[in-house]
């Protein structure tokens, strides 16, 4: 019986160590995945429209100003507190400016204000700015605890 308990051990520690590369392997792709899910989107919006896959990806990266995590915690912000906007819209309208070559400020109100209105087509009531107005120094205060 000891001897069964030990051999299980062992198998059980071998086992162990042999698989901690590959579960920390995992781990750190899923990361990656996770941070570079805003830019894959973009670059397969624009793939969509017809651009160049390679190039797709190069335009998507482009529009980042600050660290993809911290845009895509923004972008995340600006989803969940904006009810005008899907996620569909965001992303065409990022695709938009990729495709452009412009660099995109979430956390910024004037270009959240012109973003929204851009998408909508529609004059924003006192409501929606004071919400933009909100994400906008939310996105701020991330921008500046990120640093």
């Amino acid at each position: 019986m000891k001897k069964n308990q030990n051999i299980l051990s062992s198998v059980l520690l071998a086992s162990s160590l042999a698989l901690t590369p590959l579960i920390t392997t995992s781990l750190t792709a899923s990361t990656k995945f996770k941070a570079n899910s805003v830019s894959s989107s973009i670059a397969k919006h624009l793939h969509r429209r017809g651009i160049d896959e390679d190039a797709s990806k190069k335009m998507a990266t482009n529009i980042f100003i600050v660290e993809e995590e911290l845009f895509a915690l923004m972008l995340q912000n600006l989803k969940y507190s904006c009810d005008k906007l899907s996620r569909n819209d965001i992303m065409d309208f990022l695709s938009t400016q990729a495709l452009m070559n412009k660099e995109v400020h979430l956390d910024s109100y004037a270009y959240l204000v012109n973003m929204v209105y851009q998408i909508k087509k529609q004059v924003l009531n006192k409501n929606d700015l004071n919400t933009l107005n909100t994400i906008a120094t939310k996105n701020s205060l991330f921008a500046q605890s990120w640093s």
